[in-house]
């Protein structure tokens, strides 16, 4: 089975999709357990930026070292490949987690969750958009209607907590948008293009750009305990499987139908802190979220007579 047919199959791709969205669910307590261990506070916004780079950067490293090996040579864009994979940095990594990390510090975990999940529903009404492959009908609509609901659902408690600032919601905003457009553009530039090169690069590039920033503006990360390296390694394996497999996926599957998948995140999320950090979430919230997620994913990957002709 080759590489189209396996990351198009019907049941292989939303089977990695589910696993894509699982590791960005465990990164969401380790992340805490690192502020933690780091001491960061919540104000502490280029600390923050720079943790950021060290966690993509290591990815990006890792990826390009497995790339080498599976490769049996060291693996690098051509020259006409470096604008548009570092547009792809800048958009899906550097302006994602820059507006997020910073964004998050000043708003709560819920309000995020929701904005950030407006991103798929965007992402699946725009798509067609660009690709004409990816065309929009009601179950899609619909799907996504649901799905949003079913976000909304598991975080009714902290939507009425606070108000809008620019640098809380306003920043989630933003990152939301930056990472809609990273991943269509993703799909755009992975045509005649090898997944993990894309992936290492882009995760590099964009890395890089939050470590120089993050110094700039006088972060500072000490790691004099030996958990942290342990901890940063870990993001470090979560964000090189997932990126790499999720542009391959954007790579040979309509964007529709992934992108609904990042309805899970916060599902994961929940259940994760639950799991790592002892947090309650067995709730009639959750398992409402989860049902009514599931069926807007079903509904969007639903293939009509039209699809299969």
């Amino acid at each position: 089975m080759n590489s189209k047919k396996f990351f198009s199959n019907k049941i292989i791709a939303p089977l990695i999709a589910l696993l894509c969205v699982t590791l960005w669910g465990t990164a969401f307590p380790v992340i805490k357990k690192c502020y933690e261990i780091f001491s960061i506070p919540t104000s502490d916004y280029p600390s923050k930026v720079l943790f950021a780079g060290y966690r993509f950067f290591i990815a990006g490293v890792m990826v390009l070292f497995v790339a080498i090996i599976l490769q049996k040579r060291f693996v690098k864009p051509s020259r006409k490949d470096i604008l548009p994979i570092s547009i792809m940095g800048f958009l899906q990594i550097f302006l994602q987690y820059l507006f997020s990390y910073i964004g998050l510090s000043n708003t709560t975990g819920t309000k995020t969750s929701v904005i950030t999940s407006l991103g798929s529903f965007i992402g699946v009404l725009i798509s067609p958009i660009f690709f004409t492959s990816d065309k929009l009908n009601v179950k899609k609509i619909l799907g996504c209607i649901i799905g949003f609901i079913g976000v909304i659902v598991i975080n009714l408690d902290g939507l009425t907590t606070g108000g809008f600032t620019l640098l809380g919601e306003g920043f989630v905003v933003f990152s939301t948008i930056a990472a809609t457009g990273g991943n269509i553009y993703c799909k755009k530039i992975s045509k005649g293009r090898d997944p993990m090169t894309v992936s290492a690069y882009h995760l590099l590039i964009g890395g890089g750009g939050l470590i120089i920033v993050g110094a700039l503006f006088g972060g500072y990360l000490d790691f004099s305990n030996i958990t942290i390296y342990l901890l940063l390694i870990y993001l470090g394996i979560v964000s090189a499987a997932s990126f790499t497999l999720w542009t391959a996926l954007l790579k040979y599957n309509p964007v529709s139908k992934i992108l609904i998948f990042n309805l899970l995140i916060p599902i994961f999320g929940t259940i994760w802190s639950g799991i790592l950090l002892g947090e309650d979430i067995i709730n009639l919230y959750n398992i409402v979220s989860v049902v009514l997620i599931s069926i807007g994913i079903i509904l969007v990957n639903l293939r009509s007579k039209k699809d299969e002709n």
